[in-house]
C-alpha cells in the first residue's frame, strides 16, 4: 500500500497514443479489458503501470490510497481503527471497480494499479502474523460478498502480479522513503509473504490463465514489455471470468472465517 512517489498522471486519463500503442490497442483492447497490477509493496508496480498507460495510451486507475483525500494514515491504534481503514480503503476500490467497468465498456483495456482485493488479502496477512483478530477478515469479506451481489465490487479481467526478490523490493523502498515509509517497511515485508501465498493458493486457482506471474527484477523499461507480453497471452487463452462470490468462498476458506 505504497503512497507512491511517482509523479501521477490524470487519474483514469489517456496519455498521447504512439502508432506501438494504437497498434496494441487494436490487438487487445476490443471488447474492453479490465486488467490489475498487483505485487507488494516495493515491487515497482505503480511505476510500471504508470510506464505502460504512457506507452500504449490505455487508461488507467491509482491506487485506492492515492485517491483518498485526506491520505489516510496507514497505522491504527484499535482494532476498530483497523476496520475503519480497511473498510474505507475496500469502499475505495470498490469506486475504482465501477469506474474501471464503465471504462471497460467503452472498449479500453484498463490499468489498475492494484485491484479490487488489497484489504482482503492485506488484513488476511495482519492476522496470520498476529497483528489483527480474526473477525476483521470476516466483517470485510461480508461487505465484499453484498457490495458483489449488488454489482458495486467485483474481479477484473484478469491479474498480472509483479514478483521481486526481498533484497529488490528493499533497495526500492529504501530509495523512495516517502512512498515506502520506514516505520511501515517491516509489517509490509511480513504481509507480502502471506498475500503472495494467498495469490498462490487461494486466487490463482480460482483465476487460472487469468492470472499471471511476471518479473519484476530490472528497469521500468524492462519491466512494461513483460507486462503488456503477459496481459496479451492472458486475453487469448482467458475463459469465462469466474465470479466474485467464489473466490470470496476460497478466500474465507482458506483463513476459516465462517
Amino acid at each position: 500500500m505504497s503512497l507512491g512517489a511517482t509523479p501521477p498522471i490524470k487519474d483514469a486519463g489517456r496519455a498521447g497514443p504512439t502508432a506501438k500503442g494504437l497498434r496494441d490497442l487494436r490487438r487487445v483492447s476490443m471488447p474492453g479489458w479490465l486488467v490489475a497490477v498487483e505485487g507488494p509493496s516495493g515491487a515497482g508496480k505503480t511505476s510500471a503501470v504508470h510506464a505502460l498507460a504512457r506507452r500504449t495510451g490505455r487508461p488507467m486507475l491509482a491506487e485506492a490510497v492515492d485517491r483518498i483525500r485526506p491520505v489516510p494514515r496507514l497505522t491504527w491504534s484499535s482494532d476498530a481503527e483497523l476496520l475503519r481503514l480497511e473498510s474505507r480503503l475496500l469502499a475505495e476500490d470498490a469506486a475504482r471497480y465501477r469506474e474501471g467497468r464503465r471504462l471497460a465498456r467503452s472498449g479500453a483495456t484498463v490499468l489498475a494499479d492494484t485491484g479490487f482485493l488489497g484489504p482482503l488479502t492485506y488484513t488476511a496477512g495482519l492476522i496470520r502474523e498476529h497483528l489483527a483478530p480474526p473477525e476483521l477478515l470476516g466483517a470485510l469479506l461480508r461487505t465484499a460478498a453484498e457490495w458483489a451481489r449488488e454489482g458495486r465490487w467485483g474481479l477484473p479481467d484478469a491479474v498480472l502480479y509483479v514478483r521481486t526478490s526481498d533484497a529488490t523490493r528493499h533497495r526500492r523502498a529504501t530509495a523512495d522513503p516517502a512512498g515506502h515509509p520506514p516505520s511501515l517497511q517491516l509489517r509490509h515485508q511480513r504481509v507480502a509473504a502471506v498475500e503472495f501465498e494467498l495469490y498462490r493458493t487461494v486466487v490463482r486457482p480460482t483465476l487460472g490463465p487469468r492470472l499471471r506471474f511476471v518479473s519484476g527484477e530490472g528497469t521500468v523499461e524492462e519491466v512494461v514489455p513483460r507486462l503488456d507480453r503477459a496481459l496479451s497471452r492472458t486475453r487469448s487463452v482467458a475463459g469465462r471470468r469466474p465470479s466474485s462470490g467464489t473466490l470470496l468462498g476460497a478466500l474465507a476458506r482458506s483463513e476459516g472465517v465462517s
